[in-house]
């Protein structure tokens, strides 16, 4: 039997397939790629990922079919560390895919997705022990699933991480459980146009959150705490991709949160390990151990 983990996620895994371009193609244009991966991703993969590889033990709850890609979801995720014991096969379903365009000046990426065809993960396919063995749920979106592993997560006196992959009218509900909202600043603008980022993470804050933080890809990000709000400035790296570097950025401050620590040193933790994502391709590839972020922010010091 595994360990109990750290941190339990549920969420859409998928495989990526990143492909490294010149430039964006024009309509009709055949081009040849820079450079080709396919890596597993999702946000909750990623995110369980970022803080395996940083010393957390994490599980996975979702959904894959059974075949190819389903199997190199489960091997990957596996080889990382993450419990896949509650990582369900579909019989005759097809699992989720990306291609990634990413241009190769600037790291900048369009994304093109094939949804799974399988069902999404139910209540009833997971029990209360599953969530509640860990400290710290991650979620993404609002399902019947998610709802019920927040309620449950709240009730153990965990803390619960969201990435959401709706906009706020369809996710509110399940913000009533959430500690700490960490939103993009597309979500952000969606939400409040006419306002500045940390007027958004206040009124997250305000609205029940422990901490609310709106990522600001290399601006950085700001948050709102108890403490008050502050805006935490990016860490400079040589960006070659910028595919899941916010997603490693929620696993980070998952993995900062437990520590204990302050929020600022949460916040410039979790910059850092969003900026070292973007030195490879892909979503995994350049996610960095808890010596490489500690060595990386004591030069960054200096």
């Amino acid at each position: 039997m595994p360990p109990k983990p750290d941190i339990v996620g549920i969420g859409v895994c998928t495989v990526d397939h990143l492909v490294t371009v010149p430039r964006m193609p024009k309509r009709n244009e055949n081009m040849a790629a820079v450079n080709y991966d396919r890596q597993p991703g999702g946000l909750a993969s990623i995110a369980l990922i970022a803080a395996a590889r940083l010393g957390a033990r994490a599980k996975i709850i979702a959904r894959i079919g059974d075949d190819d890609t389903g199997s190199f979801i489960s091997a990957a995720l596996r080889e990382e560390g993450v419990d896949v014991s509650r990582l369900l096969v579909e019989p005759g379903s097809a699992s989720h895919i990306s291609v990634i365009l990413v241009h190769e000046a600037t790291g900048d990426r369009s994304i093109i997705t094939r949804p799974p065809t399988g069902q999404p993960v139910a209540p009833g396919e997971f029990k209360r022990e599953d969530i509640t063995a860990a400290r710290a749920l991650f979620v993404d979106t609002l399902s019947d699933a998610t709802l019920q592993a927040a309620r449950w997560a709240k009730e153990a006196g965990m803390k619960v991480l969201l990435d959401p992959a709706l906009p706020y009218a369809e996710i509110k509900p399940l913000l009533e459980y959430v500690d700490v909202p960490i939103v993009p600043e597309y979500w952000a603008r969606a939400l409040m146009p006419d306002a500045p980022p940390a007027a958004v993470a206040e009124r997250l804050r305000d609205e029940g959150a422990e901490i609310a933080v709106v990522t600001l890809g290399e601006r950085g990000a700001v948050a709102a705490w108890a403490g008050g709000t502050e805006a935490f400035p990016a860490f400079p790296v040589d960006v070659v991709d910028t595919t899941g570097a916010g997603d490693a950025y929620h696993g980070a401050f998952l993995y900062a949160l437990l520590q204990g620590w302050d929020l600022p040193r949460m916040a410039r933790f979790a910059s850092a390990v969003g900026a070292l994502n973007c030195r490879a391709m892909g979503g995994r590839r350049a996610l960095p151990t808890r010596s490489e972020v500690d060595h990386f922010m004591a030069d960054q010091l200096r």
